[in-house]
């Protein structure tokens, strides 16, 4: 899980460490592996929890879908200006998703009303 990488690239350094140091690490790679196998467990599930993903076809973002994919399979940030009702809310997540987002990690995803948040969030 992408929360879980960079303690866990730490235990690792900290174990070569003793290794170049000629000090036990055992212990702590036995810890290690039991870490990463329980995150690796927790990503695995996750893509198995993955819900099938539908599209409102009359939504106006759904034909654009490609487009905004390859949009965020080749870029860190994107911005979605649409109009209001056009989509963006609830296509977005979905489209993320699609894109292999949310599976090592979270979607973010913002609104300027805290309503709106909420609802989107449920």
């Amino acid at each position: 899980m992408r929360w879980d990488q960079h303690r866990l690239t730490r235990s690792w350094r900290s174990i070569q460490q003793l290794r170049d140091q000629q000090k036990p690490f055992e212990p702590q790679l036995t810890k290690l592996l039991k870490e990463v196998e329980q995150s690796t467990r927790i990503r695995e599930q996750r893509i198995a929890d993955l819900p099938k993903i539908e599209y409102d076809s009359e939504l106006p973002i759904t034909g654009k879908r490609e487009e905004i994919l390859a949009a965020i399979r080749d870029h860190q940030v994107i911005v979605v200006c649409g109009e209001t009702g056009s989509g963006k809310s609830t296509q977005l997540p979905k489209i993320c998703l699609e894109a292999g987002r949310g599976i090592s990690g979270l979607i973010g995803h913002t609104q300027p009303r805290r309503i709106a948040a909420r609802s989107v969030a449920s």
